[in-house]
């Protein structure tokens, strides 16, 4: 992972990911604000874990937070540290396990999903926190239309539908997670335009000819329209208000409370 992302930052980030090829969605400034309403920034000690060109990492600065932004790939902390200059952040080249500081609040956005080992991350970000601390996680959500159009053609063809995703999370995945590190959670999802509406059409439209052509399946360019024509026809204009609708989770982790045994 941290050779790919070196690539991706090398060769300038904007040309590999789908939210800079269809400008109409407005992530990733959708994630960072999401982030920004869940607490008051003013005066924690954030770490931001792969905090890439420090989009978020800036943002929080500016609300107050205390913000150091780690990531492995030298190149995005150069550009992050070039970009963004503001007295309550620092950047710096590490990864979770070489930071030995306590938190309040521990971001990561939209790199759980790339870990080999999510929970033992998770595992690490727990140890870092301070008594009262906050985990709070972004990442992609399949449980709306999107993910089972995408889900049914990795499972059943394992068809190369992302570029570099290992895990595909639902809310039920971080509810376990949950449970294993003995936190309480609370999760929304949002990005609705992708996940079921004219987003997805879109992204549905550049993405399956690739999807098919890269399994060896059948790349029916008049098919593929069929079949796009139908879901705007008989899905999109359905309710899609359901709590786990939206592309992207957010989840929030909070430390249990321990009752006073007296």
């Amino acid at each position: 992972m941290k050779q790919f992302y070196n690539k991706v930052y090398v060769k300038n980030s904007k040309q590999h990911f789908t939210t800079f090829l269809i400008p109409e969605l407005d992530t990733p400034t959708s994630d960072v604000k999401e982030i920004l309403k869940q607490i008051s920034w003013k005066s924690k000690k954030v770490l931001d874990v792969g905090c890439g060109t420090g989009f978020f990492a800036f943002n929080a600065a500016k609300k107050g937070a205390n913000v150091l932004g780690i990531d492995y790939s030298k190149d995005a902390i150069d550009e992050a540290q070039a970009r963004y200059k503001h007295k309550n952040l620092r950047f710096k080249v590490s990864d979770v396990k070489k930071i030995h500081e306590k938190f309040d609040v521990i971001v990561s956005n939209g790199t759980l999903e790339h870990m080999d080992n999510p929970l033992k991350i998770l595992e690490l970000f727990k140890l870092c926190l301070k008594p009262k601390g906050k985990i709070i996680i972004t990442c992609p959500n399949w449980t709306n239309l999107r993910g089972y159009i995408l889900m049914t053609l990795w499972y059943l063809f394992k068809a190369p539908i992302t570029l570099a995703d290992l895990h595909y999370f639902t809310p039920i995945d971080f509810q376990n997670f949950a449970q294993k590190l003995n936190m309480k959670i609370k999760w929304k999802t949002y990005d609705k335009r992708w996940s079921h509406g004219d987003v997805l059409i879109k992204d549905l439209q550049r993405r399956l000819p690739k999807v098919l052509e890269d399994t060896n399946l059948p790349k029916n360019t008049k098919q593929i329209k069929l079949f796009l024509t139908w879901i705007e026809k008989n899905i999109i204009p359905l309710n899609n208000e359901l709590p786990q609708s939206g592309a992207t989770g957010l989840y929030v982790f909070s430390l249990q409370k321990h009752k006073n045994p007296n």
